[in-house]
């Protein structure tokens, strides 16, 4: 293991004691190693979003580029959007 030092706000250390005293965790080492394998996690799954949005962005720039697209303007968004909201009104 590697040691380093860090500094922290002093609610973040009397968090980490807190947590330790109550038998959780043996260690402050351990409340870090949990606290960074979950922002692993978080980070893996951002990353992976990510991927899906740049590839699903190709597919667009790809359909783009060979046509396969429609124009429409603000109004025509409002347009379809208000009458969406009316079919969604008549069938409640």
């Amino acid at each position: 293991m590697t040691t380093l030092a860090i500094s922290i706000k002093e609610e973040d250390r009397r968090f980490i004691e807190e947590i330790v005293k109550s038998g959780r965790y043996l260690s402050e080492s351990e409340v870090v190693a949990e606290a960074l394998f979950e922002l692993k996690v978080r980070e893996s799954i951002r990353q992976n979003r990510l991927a899906e949005l740049r590839t699903k962005i190709d597919v667009g720039i790809g359909q783009a580029d060979c046509g396969d697209f429609v124009e429409f303007t603000a109004e025509d968004v409002i347009v379809e959007g208000r009458k969406r909201l009316a079919t969604q009104k008549a069938g409640s």
